[in-house]
């Protein structure tokens, strides 16, 4: 490793990595489970104070908005590019989309050290996480962590790299994340986290299919990456990348879309283990969609590229008209003495609130 990139990946305001069993680890944290848990964050705050780590529950560097996107010869150095996915850091797609974004930027991989398909938006809070340095099938090097895809996100904006990053790239997905997927997928969520961290990001996913290929998925990463990079994203934007299971020359091109609907057909399969007690899978056939014109799914049924813009901004616009019309009276007359009893938790659980309110306000 040069001095460069030693120097790039040591953490600001973050403990050094070690050596640990030939590996780097990093510790974000200590946890004291014997102890009750107002006295172990207390505990854990006043440790980290002594070493000069961060405090539990800090935010980390101070967020900026990136500038806005320009000609990638007009960059007066290479864009940082920050790649993970939530399939895991063994992952035969995010090496495709590393190798594919090489020649555009300097690319730095993040990502879960296990499989974290349909975690959604998890971030990791009440434990410390560990990061390990790891060699990739095409031997450069990647950083692998014991937590979600926004874990990995999270720790490449907040600190842990010297030098900010300019986009995050999220894939490539093993599996289609169409219209409702969004609400449960790894990838679209760390995409998700890069822009509430001021960042321009892309999720890229490509549908299942026998023989995986992740070709054409790379061709669309690569030109996708260097129109965010030219052009640049609002506040809040993203963009979602769906690519069909076909070789480039069967490609349609590609369609901005809208999201379109998909259909679960989700079951609950009950089991009994040797004991005798029930367990539970929630299995089913593959979801299927609603082909309208213009979305997402109609796109890749008809072997094009969806390329769809997302918002963070959820408000339902129309509801948002109506519901000043709904009566919001509260009717606190009809609250009881036994149900007011009920909502005030014991003075134990009044306490650790009390407590871990003023930590929060520190």
């Amino acid at each position: 490793m040069s001095a460069t990139q030693r120097r790039r990946r040591t953490a600001v305001g973050l403990p050094r990595p070690t050596r640990d069993a030939g590996r780097r680890v990093t510790e974000l944290g200590h946890d004291r489970p014997e102890m009750a848990r107002e006295r172990a964050r207390t505990e854990r705050r006043d440790l980290d104070k002594e070493r000069g780590e961060p405090l539990a529950g800090a935010r980390g560097g101070k967020r900026r908005l990136k500038r806005m996107g320009r000609p990638l010869d007009a960059w007066s150095t290479r864009p940082r590019i920050l790649v993970t996915n939530d399939d895991g850091i063994e992952s035969h797609g995010i090496v495709a989309l590393k190798r594919a974004l090489d020649p555009i930027g300097e690319v730095v991989v993040v990502a879960p050290e296990s499989n974290q398909s349909a975690v959604g938006h998890q971030k990791t809070l009440s434990r410390p996480l560990r990061v390990r340095e790891r060699t990739l099938p095409d031997g450069s090097v990647g950083y692998s962590v014991d937590g979600s895809p926004t874990d990995a996100v999270s720790l490449g904006l907040l600190g842990f790299f010297e030098e900010p990053f300019d986009l995050v790239a999220s894939g490539i997905n093993y599996g289609a994340n169409l219209g409702d997927d969004l609400t449960y997928s790894g990838t679209v969520s760390a995409a998700m986290e890069a822009v509430i961290n001021s960042t321009p990001a892309f999720a890229i996913s490509q549908e299942y299919s026998e023989r995986v290929d992740f070709t054409l998925a790379g061709i669309a990463a690569a030109r996708v990456a260097r129109n965010i990079l030219e052009h640049g994203l609002r506040r809040g934007e993203l963009v979602n990348v769906n690519v069909p299971a076909v070789s480039p020359d069967e490609c349609g091109g590609i369609e901005v879309t809208r999201l379109g609907k998909r259909v679960y057909q989700d079951q609950l399969i009950g089991r009994v283990d040797p004991r005798g007690l029930p367990y539970y899978w929630i299995g089913g056939p593959p979801p299927s969609g609603i082909g309208l014109p213009g979305t997402d799914f109609h796109a890749i049924v008809n072997r094009r590229i969806s390329v769809t813009p997302v918002h963070l901004d959820l408000t339902g616009r129309r509801l948002l008209r109506e519901l000043p019309g709904w009566d919001w009276a509260l009717d606190t007359a009809a609250v009881s003495e036994e149900d007011a009893a009920v909502a005030r938790p014991p003075a134990t659980e009044q306490e650790r609130f009390a407590e871990e309110s003023q930590l929060e306000r520190r």
